[in-house]
């Protein structure tokens, strides 16, 4: 797994999933920077930074809060925030970097699962939650600045789960959508400012 981890992968390909049940692809307007810069801005990125963002994933999160709050649950890994820290990084270089994330998101508690590296990620095995890989990748033009492009892959390892996936992803695909544009001119701007 480890000797695919730095080679850079065509768009639409992620080595840490053999293959995916869904897919999204965004792309930001030509930055200017390099390339190496714009991942630098996207590894310290935090989601909460935006408005809309910070409103969205606070709904997300009142299901989870209403019931911890009503059955005392106060495990402090379920009470946390949701944001990109709540991903696993799996793979970082000069142009691109991968987040993984495992567990059931059609949940009403979001049920995300602790994994600590790439190959941890890779050989997770429970046919009961779906993968995530989120990428961002920095592409070189011809004779222009670079764009970012953002990819997400989810990975659904049985009919079980992407029949239980699959609503949710019709439910939050616009609102993902529009998030990782205001997220990609977000990382533009800061670049350039």
């Amino acid at each position: 797994m480890n000797s695919y981890s730095n080679i850079t992968q065509p768009l639409g390909k992620t080595p840490f999933l053999a293959s995916y049940s869904f897919y999204e692809m965004h792309s930001s307007d030509p930055i200017s920077a390099t390339p190496k810069r714009i991942i630098e801005v996207v590894s310290r990125l935090d989601m909460r930074e935006d408005f809309v963002a910070r409103l969205m994933l606070s709904l997300r999160e009142l299901p989870t809060r209403l019931l911890h709050r009503l059955f005392h649950n106060k495990h402090p890994d379920n009470n946390a925030p949701f944001g990109f820290d709540s991903f696993t990084k799996l793979n970082e270089t000069e142009n691109e970097i991968s987040l993984g994330l495992i567990g059931k998101f059609w949940r009403p508690d979001l049920i995300i699962e602790t994994i600590h590296s790439s190959d941890e990620f890779y050989d997770f095995s429970d046919k009961s939650m779906a993968k995530l890989v989120l990428r961002f990748q920095v592409i070189e033009q011809y004779n222009e600045s670079p764009i970012l492009v953002t990819e997400t892959f989810i990975y659904c390892p049985s009919l079980r789960t992407k029949i239980f996936f699959s609503p949710y992803w019709l439910v939050i695909r616009l609102a993902s959508g529009w998030l990782r544009k205001r997220t990609l001119a977000s990382i533009k701007k800061k670049l350039e400012d």
